[in-house]
């Protein structure tokens, strides 16, 4: 893949904060996974993973203290930290990333309904960020956080669908919900969970394959994304043998 020229932040992000580089390559999986199922053309497809590697570079320049705060931000500290959409798109724009892709990095915290950061809604916000907007939400709603415990994927799935037509596109959301992936039932019946963790496995080996090495991010983050699958299916043989 290509990313411009912006292999060097992604390299500074890995070495210097490694778990938002690990959440960067996360997103970019849920994100290549959505642009599979809607069958984008490969250009416009490079374009949306590197805007999902990207999204959070900004983050590299808000104090760490703000964002790792276990508590609730002041309205100085929110502040800030809403900066880090506008600084990432200049850092990026700055390197030479073109406009589709600076604008992934600057409105992926839109809301549908305009609520979110700068007050874009529906179809003013770019598309691809209305992509990223729902694959960073998920994935930092699974996640653990310092001020949260991480939510079960059915969970956050379902808040996926409850906010669909005013933080999420309804009609992305609609359109993911066709795939056992993205449905809440996959995470609580063991027999679909073993069917997706089939899938899971079948998509590793696809990722491994077209990037070649293991330490890839998209092949590291199906790799860890595999290994969560495994947990949940665990957890629910044991309740049903409690039960």
């Amino acid at each position: 893949m290509n990313l411009t020229g912006m292999g060097d932040l992604l390299m500074s992000m890995k070495e210097s904060w490694t778990r938002l580089y690990l959440h960067s390559a996360s997103v970019a999986n849920l994100t290549l996974r959505i642009c599979t199922l809607l069958r984008l053309d490969e250009v416009e497809q490079e374009t949306v993973i590197a805007g999902a590697f990207l999204h959070d570079v900004g983050k590299m320049f808000v104090r760490r203290e703000i964002i790792e705060k276990p508590g609730p931000l002041t309205e100085e500290e929110w502040t800030e930290l809403k900066e880090h959409t506008r600084r990432g798109a200049s850092v990026v724009a700055a390197r030479g990333g073109d406009n589709s892709l600076v604008e992934i990095i600057r409105y992926h915290h839109e809301w549908w309904n305009g609520k979110g950061y700068e007050g874009l809604r529906g179809q003013m916000i770019p598309w691809p960020a209305r992509v990223i907007a729902l694959a960073d939400a998920l994935d930092a709603m699974i996640s653990p956080r310092p001020y949260r415990q991480p939510s079960k994927m059915y969970e956050a799935l379902e808040e996926v669908y409850q906010g669909a037509g005013s933080q999420f596109d309804p009609k992305l959301v609609a359109a993911l919900a066709e795939e056992p992936f993205w449905q809440t039932a996959t995470y609580c019946d063991p027999a679909r969970l073993e069917r997706q963790i089939g899938e899971e496995k079948q998509w590793l080996v696809q990722l491994a394959d077209s990037y070649v090495t293991l330490s890839y991010p998209l092949v590291y983050a199906q790799s860890q994304w595999l290994d969560r699958l495994l947990v949940i299916l665990w957890q629910l043989k044991e309740n049903a043998k409690g039960g």
